[in-house]
């Protein structure tokens, strides 16, 4: 064959496997950048490069949209949910990892351009001065080319001919996928903000117990100059110069700090920057020292604080009185109060740090005999000496619903609060421990099993049981109005007995073996719902408190039933808890103290009393 052949047949052959190996870039797209069309995996893409795959998922679904806040990765904890809410709006969150400003810039032009937004919300750190117009990586922290405006064609081919291993990686992670996100999948593509159902299945109670799990995560100790305050700024006013002119509403938010970030800036560079940003516009400033700031329990980590914060700052912006926010959080800076607020905020010696949080000891009861009697069971007589104990003690029983009232609006509690339940839904909770509760002044909450109320057998074995009481029986309507008994699940059918059910029954809301995921979810919402289906027949109100059968738990089914509208999840863990302003996961995942017969009044109060005191 002649050379000429060769180099013909080499070079078709180049071509050849050139356009396969583009083509499998192109089809399985780790970065989105060519639209997704096979896998339609944007939380991956978004994983890889938020500032390539966000554009892309927006350019097919930005009729979805019509509002959107940009930052860095603070931003994702500013709720799309209550964005919406407040700004009656469909919000997308394009945050980018690092905020740099000059990027945000780009980002916020190309959506005044192009999407007609009516909304653009600006959420910036400190760090969007420490760092201004870098690019650290050309594929994972470069922007998308229609958002810079370089030219299309070399931007498309570094993505069409990556290395193999990218599109490997992706096909890896869609066939791994769950339920639960995973390293490779932290976002949420429809909103744009990362998925954190796992960071906040993670109980928060006391500084020591969530130290145990985030310690490391809140070591900061390095200085940070901010040498781009002017640039960071002039990027401000360019954001805000065309919103004004395409008629945008525009809201500049500077975001809450822990306190250890805090300290990595100068008090005269941070002053500086305040200022700077007041001359361009007025702003809502959750920078400084305050009860947030000082609490890491607001916060995943040393940079980033929780959705929960973002709810709050929300709240304070809107004037929701009817959302909890610290007093000391949140200030309207303007040119004429800058100067002022600079002063006070910084200087940690201003800060009025308020207790914002309260331990809460939840005891568990299961049958009251009427004689002495051993395991779980406790006589009528104990009973009322442990609830005539307490009550001299000076605890006052509450609801789980004043316990969320606490964290959703900072309802105050009593000063020594306590929550009395009982699992399983005995008859003797109503015919003796109910007028002992009466007696005292305490209330209580009863966590039933569906499938064996009002029975004195098991299902349909035939095998006699201690009797449980019917949610029909007239006696629970009128406790319930005097406040003296509510209602919750301990399931309807999970709480399964071998004896009765046989070898491998669920006993508990766990995964059995060789079940998927997806047919545990089906089993887990379905029992949830029967549950929840026969307590609201009864009682008008649908349940909000899940006590875990066996106090067996997971990261899945904590998302399950949170998902389902489950407010608080309960366990058999020991110790009390420490329940805490705005922070709905301190309802998550609640420790108990289980009572016995041989456990006297004294020794009762004396054991929460130590409990607590080591909070």
């Amino acid at each position: 064959m002649k050379a000429k052949k060769w180099i013909a047949l080499f070079s078709a052959l180049s071509l050849l496997l050139s356009a396969l190996y583009a083509g499998i870039n192109i089809a399985v797209d780790p970065f989105g950048v060519f639209g997704d069309r096979l896998l339609d995996f944007y939380e991956y893409d978004m994983t890889m490069n938020p500032r390539v795959a966000k554009l892309a998922y927006l350019e097919k679904n930005h009729d979805k949209y019509d509002s959107y806040i940009i930052g860095c990765s603070k931003t994702s904890s500013y709720p799309v949910e209550y964005l919406n809410k407040y700004f009656d709006a469909s919000f997308f969150n394009a945050f980018a990892y690092g905020g740099d400003m000059a990027d945000e810039e780009k980002i916020a032009k190309y959506i005044i351009e192009n999407y007609s937004p009516k909304n653009i919300v600006v959420a910036m750190s400190p760090e969007a001065a420490y760092t201004y117009d870098v690019e650290e990586d050309s594929l994972k922290d470069n922007l998308h080319c229609k958002f810079d405006g370089s030219f299309s064609v070399p931007f498309y081919a570094k993505y069409a001919f990556l290395h193999p291993s990218y599109s490997f990686n992706k096909l890896k992670a869609y066939k791994n996928r769950g339920f639960l996100p995973n390293s490779d999948t932290v976002f949420n593509s429809e909103s744009g903000a990362y998925n954190k159902i796992v960071r906040d299945s993670i109980p928060i109670g006391s500084i020591d117990d969530y130290l145990k799990y985030e310690s490391s995560q809140f070591e900061i100790t390095h200085a940070r100059r901010l040498e781009y305050i002017d640039e960071c700024t002039e990027s401000v006013a360019r954001i805000k110069e065309m919103c004004d002119k395409h008629g945008v509403s525009f809201t500049l938010i500077a975001s809450p700090m822990y306190s250890a970030e805090q300290k990595c800036y100068s008090e005269e560079d941070m002053k500086k920057l305040m200022i700077s940003l007041a001359e361009v516009t007025d702003y809502y400033d959750f920078w400084g020292y305050n009860t947030v700031s000082e609490d890491i329990r607001y916060f995943y980590d040393g940079y980033h604080f929780r959705n929960c914060v973002g709810k709050m700052a929300l709240a304070y912006i809107f004037n929701d009185s009817e959302t909890y926010f610290p007093g000391n959080f949140g200030h309207l800076t303007t040119a004429e109060n800058v100067s002022e607020h600079a002063d006070s905020a910084l200087n940690k010696a201003n800060a009025e740090i308020e207790k914002e949080s309260a331990n809460v000891p939840i005891l568990m009861y299961h049958h009251i005999t009427p004689k002495p009697s051993e395991g779980v069971s406790v006589s009528i007589a104990k009973f009322e000496e442990q609830i005539k104990a307490l009550s001299d003690a000076g605890y006052t029983a509450v609801s789980y619903e004043r316990l969320m009232s606490f964290v959703d609006s900072g309802e105050p509690l009593p000063d020594k609060p306590i929550v009395i339940t009982f699992d399983d839904g005995y008859e003797s909770n109503i015919s003796l421990a109910a007028p002992i509760l009466e007696k005292y002044g305490m209330c209580a909450t009863i966590a039933i099993v569906g499938v064996t109320e009002g029975c004195t057998t098991y299902k349909d074995t035939g095998s006699g049981i201690t009797p449980h009481f019917s949610l029909d029986d007239p006696r629970v309507a009128e406790l319930g109005k005097k406040g003296i008994i509510d209602i919750e699940t301990h399931t309807y059918d999970m709480h399964q007995v071998e004896k009765y059910d046989g070898e491998g029954c669920r006993m508990g809301a766990v995964m059995l073996e060789n079940e998927s995921e997806e047919e545990f979810i089906k089993a887990l919402t379905d029992d949830l719902q029967s549950a929840n289906n026969r307590i609201k027949s009864a009682t008008g109100k649908d349940t909000v408190v899940y006590t875990y059968p066996y106090g067996f738990y997971s990261s899945l089914s904590e998302e399950v039933i949170h998902s389902l509208g489950i407010r608080v999840s309960v366990t058999t863990d020991y110790g009390t808890n420490e329940i805490i302003k705005g922070v709905e996961q301190s309802l998550y995942l609640l420790k108990r103290i289980s009572v016995s017969e041989d456990v006297t009044g004294e020794n009762l109060v004396s054991t929460i009393t130590s409990l607590s005191d080591n909070k």
